[in-house]
């Protein structure tokens, strides 16, 4: 008798364990799912505001968007315009932007040469 109750108390434990696990895998699976939607609305957003300017506001704002999702759909919606564009807006098109803001958030990293204390064989010390 007390195997059977073991064994039926080692079988509710189990399943309890399955069904925690399952309903845990499904939770992630709904966020995975719920930030994968936020992600395109977010996209048909910015696809959306691009879409509705003119041309020489996309290319105003070449080289002035941090991420590259946005840099792509912004190249996306001009390429897309290229055979309706001026000749002037294509040439502009074509000249690689300045980078502006990706120029202005990058620290200055090692411009020049030594002039460090330390360094060498001695162990900076002399």
């Amino acid at each position: 008798m007390k195997t059977v109750i073991t064994f039926l108390s080692a079988s509710a434990l189990l399943s309890s364990f399955a069904f925690a696990d399952s309903t845990s895998s499904s939770g992630v699976q709904t966020t995975q799912q719920s930030m994968q939607q936020e992600r395109e609305q977010v996209q048909n957003e910015n696809q959306n505001h691009f879409h509705n300017m003119n041309t020489d506001e996309l290319l105003n704002k070449r080289g002035t968007l941090n991420n590259n999702s946005e840099r792509e759909q912004l190249h996306n919606e001009l390429q897309s315009r290229y055979k309706t564009m001026t000749k002037l807006q294509q040439e502009k098109f074509m000249n690689r932007p300045d980078n502006k803001s990706r120029m202005k958030n990058q620290p200055m990293m090692n411009t020049g040469m030594g002039g460090g204390m330390g360094g060498g064989k001695g162990g900076g010390g002399r």
